[in-house]
């Protein structure tokens, strides 16, 4: 067994995983995954001590967690152990690329100790001589996205140099999410908390969950139902010259574009969205690995049968007010604010939408050798929808929508889908039209149409 080193409070935002961890047991959606593929040479002892590094820099990634008899939870962080690198040969098999997605699904998907560890786990499948991917999962309670590129973007840095019998070369890291944990509780109880506590209790006051219409008899089992959202350059420079004539963000005006399309679809005009925010509001913290990630509640006003534009400048100035709120935990909110709960299974944010930072781009190694960052798989989960989009370069906007499959029909999905992108396209071209103009089939009239014998 590791030797404990240090024993502290857990964030909030852990307490929180930890709780939903164990609710959830086996069924846990909250793990970190993501897969480089390495065409070129590989020396998979080189990468073992890449992946040794990373668990002696960050803290996080040696952590376990303990709830002692008062009902505290504690973060423990251990001393450093090697990190199991698991060894797969799939040359000469039929399909190894599918074949080796499959299985690190299930790799990724096993269930995690949270009290013993290793919270970080990893594999190595070789494809051909010279292909290889690497896979990594973590537990999302030690991890969120920014963790896993910092992660990928620091392999990629010292793998040439280990190889080549160099040192790393790698700046430390200036804190330690324990660190930051310690200052977020002490935050907490600060005056300044307070008042973001009163922020959001009067901004969700009476708030409505989004209450998006089920399927009749939708497939509980099955792969998750997906549909591609993609736009081309050109449609997303207009969309980033919209945004930025109103004064708001590309983000603003994407968000505002599924909040419309979610309006039209559920009939609903005041409504909570959810988004992720980074959580890394101080520089120091850009090169730590850790749960930072927060959610926040976006209320939707959409009253009034507004045009997009106008749409556009409601989201815009809720995001603002939320962004300067954004240092308190999304259960806090939550917990505290007096949201309408009008259902036993009401949720204040059952879709999410999120603009992902891009991926680590494809870079070489050393020599012949070259790494890229492989999309990771799309999944709601616990969300009933889920749209992430990324913008890359020269390329426009790609992402995708997906839904529960215990809640939406693939063909669901697809229409909504279908219906964002067309959203999208007007607000590219001015954004002018009312809401109930829009190219959205409302969820009653797809129920009916479902019942009716649609397929």
């Amino acid at each position: 067994m590791p030797r404990d080193l240090y024993v502290l409070p857990a964030s909030p935002g852990q307490e929180w995983m930890w709780l939903i961890h164990h609710m959830l047991r086996d069924a846990s959606p909250y793990v970190i995954a993501g897969m480089v593929r390495i065409r070129g040479p590989v020396d998979p002892g080189a990468l073992r001590r890449c992946l040794d590094l990373l668990v002696e820099r960050h803290e996080a990634l040696r952590t376990v967690f303990r709830m002692d008899p008062s009902g505290e939870l504690s973060q423990v962080i251990q001393q450093a152990e090697p990190v199991d690198l698991a060894l797969c040969d799939l040359d000469g098999t039929d399909t190894p690329y599918d074949r080796v997605q499959k299985d690190f699904r299930t790799f990724a998907a096993r269930p995690f100790d949270l009290s013993r560890g290793p919270l970080l786990r990893a594999s190595l499948t070789r494809l051909g001589p010279e292909d290889h991917v690497l896979g990594l999962a973590v537990h999302h309670i030690v991890s969120d996205g920014w963790s896993m590129r910092l992660m990928t973007s620091e392999l990629a840095e010292a793998y040439p140099r280990l190889a080549a019998g160099h040192a790393p070369g790698l700046p430390e890291p200036p804190l330690q999410y324990a660190d930051f944990a310690v200052w977020h509780r002490e935050w907490l109880t600060s005056a300044a908390a307070r008042e973001h506590l009163t922020y959001w209790c009067r901004q969700l006051d009476g708030a409505s969950p989004l209450r998006l219409p089920a399927d009749p008899a939708p497939p509980v089992a099955g792969p998750t139902p997906t549909a591609p959202v993609r736009l081309g350059p050109a449609t997303t420079v207009a969309l980033t010259e919209t945004a930025r004539r109103h004064g708001a963000s590309l983000f603003m005006l994407l968000l505002t574009a599924y909040a419309a399309t979610l309006a039209r679809f559920s009939g609903q005009q005041d409504f909570v969205l959810t988004v992720p925010v980074a959580g890394r509001s101080r520089e120091e913290l850009s090169r730590t690995v850790g749960l930072f990630v927060n959610t926040l509640p976006i209320r939707v006003d959409a009253s009034g049968n507004p045009t997009l534009l106008e749409l556009l400048r409601r989201v815009r100035l809720t995001c603002l007010e939320a962004y300067d709120h954004q240092e308190l935990p999304y259960e806090r909110m939550v917990r505290e604010a007096a949201w309408r709960r009008d259902r036993d299974d009401a949720r204040l944010g059952p879709a999410m939408f999120a603009l992902r930072v891009p991926l680590l781009a494809p870079r070489r190694l050393a020599g012949d050798t070259t790494v890229e960052v492989l999309e990771p798989p799309p999944a709601p989960g616990e969300m009933d929808l889920l749209t992430e989009l990324t913008e890359t370069p020269g390329q426009g906007l790609h992402g995708y929508l997906a839904g529960q499959a215990g809640t939406f029909r693939p063909d669901t999905v697809r229409l909504l889908a279908d219906a964002l992108t067309k959203v999208l396209t007007i607000a590219a071209t001015g954004g002018g039209v009312p809401l109930d103009e829009l190219p959205v089939t409302a969820g009653a009239a797809r129920r009916r149409s479902v019942r009716g014998g649609t397929p």
